[in-house]
């Protein structure tokens, strides 16, 4: 995209507050989609959301930080779920919310970003702090909670068996791209993530569909 830029550069409307935040976010996207993670620049992003470098400057230091929020915003992260007493209904909810938003705009931004992290690592760190921590936080809520009641073997609520679930999601949204259909989302919950969760004795059970 070609941008020209003067001074503070080009400022296309008055927008402040959240509509030129969701301007800001919504140039991001398009920029990855368009230029990739090596061709998005801040200048382009300003001039797209029509406002200058200065705004972005004061809230992004870098373009790390700009996209990293961008996608944090984009995907169903910083939620306190409450835990309903069907841990199978939470967990199939969290899964579903991601799968929507992989769906949408962020979907294309995370392939384009997960594709650099082998070559700029900190990128990953990144994307681990600004995504998949929060996401394991909000699974651990709901995991103690289902543990605290019995439903679920509370040694697995701390040990890598807990992500599966997501981390089969974000694969198969990697290898076969968007939309995962609900159906690879149930089966991934009731023929690993469950199996591996229930307690000895099989006493939560499955859930109706």
């Amino acid at each position: 995209m070609a941008v020209t830029t003067s001074g503070e550069g080009v400022r296309r409307s008055r927008r402040r507050g959240e509509a030129l935040l969701r301007a800001i976010y919504a140039a991001v996207l398009d920029e990855l989609a368009e230029s990739g993670y090596r061709g998005l620049t801040m200048e382009a992003v300003a001039a797209r959301a029509g406002t200058g470098k200065a705004p972005l400057y004061r809230r992004w230091h870098t373009k790390d930080d700009l996209i990293l929020d961008t996608v944090r915003h984009g995907l169903p992260t910083g939620s306190t779920p409450a835990y309903s007493g069907d841990i199978r209904a939470d967990i199939l909810g969290l899964l579903r919310q991601l799968a929507a938003a992989l769906s949408g705009p962020v979907g294309g931004a995370m392939r384009a970003l997960l594709g650099e992290t082998h070559r700029h690592p900190a990128l990953f760190d990144g994307l681990d702090a600004a995504v998949f921590k929060p996401q394991g936080r909000e699974l651990r809520t709901l995991l103690d909670a289902a543990a605290a009641a019995g439903k679920i073997r509370p040694e697995v609520v701390g040990s890598h068996v807990a992500h599966v679930g997501h981390e089969m999601l974000m694969f198969r949204f990697l290898a076969e791209g968007a939309p995962v259909p609900d159906s690879t989302i149930v089966a991934i919950l009731d023929d690993l993530v469950m199996p591996l969760l229930s307690t000895p004795a099989g006493a939560e059970g499955r859930s109706p569909r």
